[in-house]
C-alpha cells in the first residue's frame, strides 16, 4: 500500500525534470491532467503512470551506471 511521504526540494525538481521528458514523447493535444476548483494541479491516472514508469528506468538506469563505475574502480 502506497504511504505518504515528504519530499525535499531537489527531489520534486528531479520529479517535474522527469515529467517534463515524459510529456515530450507524448502528442502536444493528449489530455495530461486538469486544474481543479481550488487550482490544484491533478494528473491524469495513465499520465501517474507513465510518470512512475519513467522514474522506475531512470532509478535503474542509475543503479546500472554505479554498479559498471565500482566494477571500474
Amino acid at each position: 500500500m502506497a504511504r505518504e511521504r515528504r519530499l525535499e526540494a531537489h527531489q520534486v525538481e528531479a520529479i517535474f525534470r522527469t515529467f517534463a521528458e515524459v510529456m515530450r514523447e507524448l502528442p502536444p493535444d493528449t489530455e495530461a491532467g486538469w486544474l481543479d476548483a481550488e487550482g490544484d494541479l491533478r494528473l491524469a491516472p495513465d499520465i501517474g503512470r507513465k510518470l512512475r514508469t519513467a522514474r522506475s528506468v531512470r532509478d535503474l538506469l542509475r543503479q546500472m551506471r554505479e554498479t559498471r563505475e565500482e566494477g571500474e574502480g
